[in-house]
Formats: C-alpha cells, sequence, structure tokens
C-alpha cells in the first residue's frame, strides 16, 4: 500500500509536510556551490569520527550536528524524488491528454454549428453566439488556405513577369 511518507514512481499521494521547501532566483541557482563525486564518504567521516578526534581536529559539535540533520534532509529529498518527478511526468502527459480531448471536441461542436448554421435561413443568429468557437477552430485553416493561395500567386509571377508583352 501506498506510503504517503515514503512515496515509490507512481503513487499518486505524497507527504513532503517534513521537507522545508526553499524557493531561490535562477540567479541564486548559478552561485551555490555543487557537492562532488565523495560527498558521502566526507560526510560520513565526520559524523562517524569520535567527538575526541572532532576535538582533536578543531570541529565544533553543533556544527557536525547541524551537518548531520542537513545530510538527513538531503537524503529525504532524494528519497522521494524519483516519486515527484514521475507524478510530474504523469500530469503533465494527463495534461496533454485532456488537451487533445478538448481540442477534438472543440472541433466537432465547431462543425456542427457550422453545419446547422449553413443548413438554416437564420444562419448568422446560430453562429454569431460561437464566433470565438468559429475563430479558433477555423483560423487555421483559414490560415493555411491564405498561405496557399500566397504562395499561388508567388508561383505565377514570375511566369507572368518573364513572357513577352
Amino acid at each position: 500500500m501506498n506510503d504517503p511518507k515514503h512515496p515509490k514512481a507512481g503513487d499518486r499521494t505524497l507527504d513532503l509536510g517534513d521537507i522545508e521547501l526553499v524557493d531561490i532566483t535562477p540567479d541564486h541557482v548559478a552561485r551555490l556551490s555543487k557537492l562532488r563525486d565523495g560527498h558521502a564518504e566526507a560526510i560520513e567521516a565526520l559524523v562517524l569520527a569520535t567527538p575526541a578526534a572532532r576535538q582533536r581536529a578543531g570541529l565544533s559539535e553543533a556544527e557536525v550536528n547541524d551537518l548531520e540533520a542537513l545530510w538527513a534532509a538531503y537524503q529525504r529529498i532524494d528519497e522521494v524524488r524519483p516519486a515527484v518527478e514521475k507524478l510530474l511526468e504523469l500530469l503533465h502527459e494527463t495534461r496533454l491528454v485532456r488537451g487533445h480531448e478538448i481540442a477534438y471536441r472543440l472541433g466537432e461542436m465547431a462543425h456542427q454549428v457550422r453545419r446547422r448554421a449553413d443548413r438554416t435561413d437564420h444562419g448568422a443568429e446560430v453562429a454569431a453566439p460561437f464566433e470565438a468557437l468559429l475563430d479558433y477552430h477555423f483560423a487555421t485553416g483559414q490560415m493555411a488556405a491564405a498561405a496557399r493561395e500566397k504562395n499561388k500567386k508567388e508561383a505565377e509571377a514570375p511566369a507572368d513577369a518573364s513572357s513577352p508583352s
């Protein structure tokens, strides 16, 4: 069963309330130090060292404890990240599918309005309330037709210019 505190990829319920999130600017991101390979071993050496060894090295116990808490928070983020990324992927794909379904239905409805408007004596009255729908749906077709017409005129223009008068 799904454990929201320890989600797996594909889970839809995530409890990330224990993670203190930080929001920074892209400029700030560029100035941050990056962890390199071997950071886990370096942290482990500090955390597993005896208090006496840390004291001999001049390390503060409070700073080591803070580092240990930061490391635990970092590992927690790594734990939930695959589930968050998968959920974001599912959300994105669901949005794409819903957009497709909406576009399909808008098309069907636009064609229905146009058919009904074409078959009645008061077609303008039928179509008027749906002007935005018709403009939206048929705009790409109208632009394509205009582009074809423009290309056709451009193709004919050199032939007219090269023929003698």
